[in-house]
């Protein structure tokens, strides 16, 4: 045994025997002996004491009527399961630790790969997805509420490779809001695509529950640092939807469960696919657009990309002449691309300029919002207003910002989100104000580059500076470029729907801040 594995021992050992833990055993409520019997881990989310899910594990037994259903909710090393499961491979502690708790239930399985699924809530869906991992996906099942697995590769929703239910909130104020479920969503859209949607509810299925909030997982705990919204619907109705979605996955993926029983839980997918593709596919709209991918859009909506329709608003020309500027398709750019990307222009004829512009998008994370899956920025290098004045000929407005165009994101913004996002959002959202651009010293472009669009949140906004570079037709460098980094359409409804109608200034924390704020 080498030095690792013997200090893991020992500090295994050490847990299971100098601590008296206090683990939520919930016993079967279906008791005929013709069911499947099955066990359900729960591991509670950062910070979290695990009988704050009680109810929610009551609630799924009580939807699972076709299952005899054992539910362990173990206690973890200072109520933070990644302390003891940071990563795939180094999950022995946690592990032995639910095999401890599981073995107080009598539960008495073959084989987990048939009887054993696990879930987790928040930070618990990391230490849940790392158990998966780590032990070689040995599990029936995977349920992820309020957190997500690895959004590419391997361990991706498209690969996975057991079943794995994804569930958030609508208004979930953590990085498993909308805009995150979208990406999700997106994927478990393409596996259905190439096989079907009952395949897909049945073994990858992503939904956003209507009115639920991070915190309606665990009730009775408000979680603060992650700042969650306040739910929009009763305890009892949270969990009835928590425990239906969870039982209808537990129904479709255990063979033995009687048809009645799996013929109701397609129902109940299909009838929460439903919001979620209300919640989802806007954004899945914007992303397009933001990549310069959107063949087709609703009315009022630009299609091609976001960098397009700043180019022809940046120049500054009259509506007379507005159709003197043929701009090219935008594409998408890489990172090392962009950087050196020049933008390009062609005098057709006397009234005809083509012109190129540039585009990239900057990844999510950063800035004020939590989504995994909104960007940054859309960073745009465009042909200036001085340029298209001195081939047209014509007279262009030179002071048009960055920030005209935010606002024209806004708009955008307002129609794609959804009725029910964007009558709250003008009940009670605090709104978006633009700012004068934030300007670029010397007009060096590895300063632009580096830049950033600045976020700052008021009572009364979220206050929004882009950041400009400006190199008229004289300029010894650029000349005749505009580059701006632009507050997305995405990052608009982002904002629209969750940010805006949090409480503010947001609360502080109590028992260790409540919770932990997690990024996979």
């Amino acid at each position: 045994m080498n030095r690792h594995a013997f200090t893991l021992l020992v500090v295994t050992v050490m847990f299971s025997h100098a601590v008296a833990w206090d683990d939520v055993i919930l016993p079967p409520i279906q008791t005929s002996p013709s069911l499947p019997e099955r066990l359900l881990i729960f591991l509670p989310g950062g910070a979290v004491p695990n009988h704050y899910y009680k109810l929610t594990g009551q609630a799924i037994q009580k939807a699972a009527t076709g299952v005899r259903l054992t539910v362990v909710i173990p206690e973890v090393l200072k109520n933070l399961c990644i302390a003891t499961c940071p990563v795939s491979g180094g999950c022995g502690i946690l592990h032995g630790r639910v095999a401890d708790a599981v073995a107080k239930s009598g539960f008495k399985g073959n084989n987990p790969k048939e009887d054993t699924f696990l879930a987790g809530h928040s930070l618990g869906t990391i230490c849940a997805n790392n158990m998966v991992k780590g032990y070689s996906y040995q599990y029936a099942g995977l349920m992820e509420f309020g957190g997500y697995v690895d959004k590419t590769g391997d361990s991706s929703i498209a690969h996975y490779a057991i079943p794995v239910l994804h569930a958030s909130g609508e208004v979930d104020g953590g990085s498993a809001r909308p805009s995150t479920m979208a990406g999700l969503y997106r994927q478990t859209k393409e596996y259905a695509a190439a096989h079907s949607w009952e395949e897909a509810l049945t073994l990858k299925p992503v939904h956003v529950l209507d009115g639920l909030d991070h915190s309606d997982f665990c009730p009775g705990f408000f979680v603060t640092k992650t700042k969650d919204c306040k739910s929009e619907v009763s305890q009892d109705t949270a969990l009835a939807t928590i425990g239906s979605v969870a039982a209808a996955f537990l129904h479709l993926n255990i063979p033995t469960v009687p048809m009645v029983n799996k013929e109701a839980a397609m129902d109940i997918m299909k009838k929460h696919l439903v919001f979620t593709k209300e919640m989802c596919e806007p954004y899945l709209t914007a992303f397009d657009l933001e990549k310069g991918e959107l063949t087709s859009a609703p009315s009022g909506v630009p299609t091609g990309s976001w960098c397009e329709a700043c180019q022809r608003d940046i120049v500054g020309l009259s509506a007379a002449a507005s159709g003197k500027l043929q701009v090219e398709p935008c594409k998408l750019s890489a990172s090392s691309v962009f950087e050196n990307q020049p933008t390009t222009y062609t005098k057709v004829s006397g009234d005809r300029l083509d012109v190129t512009c540039a585009t990239y998008v900057e990844g999510p994370g950063g800035g004020l919002v939590g989504s995994q899956t909104v960007p940054k920025s859309v960073d745009c290098k465009m042909v200036d207003a001085t340029r298209v004045a001195q081939q047209l000929g014509v007279t262009t407005n030179t002071n048009v910002e960055c920030g005209s165009v935010n606002s024209a994101a806004f708009e955008v913004a307002k129609m794609l989100v959804p009725a029910k996002s964007l009558s709250r959002f003008q009940q009670k959202g605090r709104g978006l104000c633009f700012m004068a651009d934030s300007k670029v010293l010397g007009n060096i472009g590895p300063l632009w580059l580096a830049s950033k669009v600045k976020t700052t949140e008021t009572n009364k906004c979220l206050q929004v500076t882009s950041s400009k570079l400006t190199a008229t037709i004289s300029d010894p460098f650029y000349p005749g470029t505009d580059y701006c980094k632009l507050f997305s359409p995405s990052a608009a409804m982002d904002w629209m729907m969750t940010d805006s109608h949090k409480p503010f200034p947001y609360p502080k924390g109590t028992d260790a801040d409540n919770a932990v704020t997690f990024q996979v």
